[in-house]
């Protein structure tokens, strides 16, 4: 089996855990299974996973590993701006990146937030995401060995949120 397929699998299994037990959040981040989803949402979050690494691998960069524990930060941010109609890298509670993935149990090393808003097909988000510098340096982060996904259905489209990490 090849490790794209592997990955798939294993995006497809976390997302639908995480979004099943409501991502464990503390105050101030939405429940997941109160958030409204993209009727396809796994099969968005594989494609996203799968174009992130085929992108680093195109810049010389080692692939990243998909983490469930930065997926739920990364899920209930997405679900917090649909919840809250705001688009913003602090959460309602006013809490950033970093606090969201700390609070999910995840030590880091470095980390980095993209988001996205309004695309329905994830090979248009990394297209923008490549096109604007500092986007671009979050997926380009070379100490990142993890990643993380989040997509919540708004009224205008899809919330994605890409968490970048390394490892403590």
């Amino acid at each position: 089996m090849s490790r794209r397929g592997t990955t798939s699998r294993i995006c497809a299994a976390v997302l639908a855990a995480t979004l099943s037990t409501g991502g464990g959040f503390a105050p101030g981040a939405a429940q997941a299974q109160q958030c409204a989803l993209p009727q396809d949402a796994s099969t968005m979050v594989n494609a996203m996973a799968e174009q992130l690494n085929r992108y680093r691998a195109g810049q010389g960069l080692p692939p990243v590993r998909y983490s469930q524990t930065l997926s739920r930060a990364a899920q209930a941010h997405a679900c917090d701006m649909q919840q809250s109609g705001s688009f913003a890298h602090r959460g309602s509670d006013g809490g950033n990146h970093r606090a969201r993935i700390e609070r999910a149990g995840y030590c880091a090393g470095v980390s980095a937030e993209n988001l996205a808003w309004g695309y329905r097909d994830s090979s248009v988000v990394i297209a923008g995401w490549d096109g604007s510098p500092g986007h671009r340096q979050v997926m380009r982060l070379q100490r990142a060995d993890e990643f993380g996904i989040g997509i919540a259905q708004g009224a205008q489209g899809p919330f994605w949120v890409l968490e970048m990490a390394q490892s403590c």
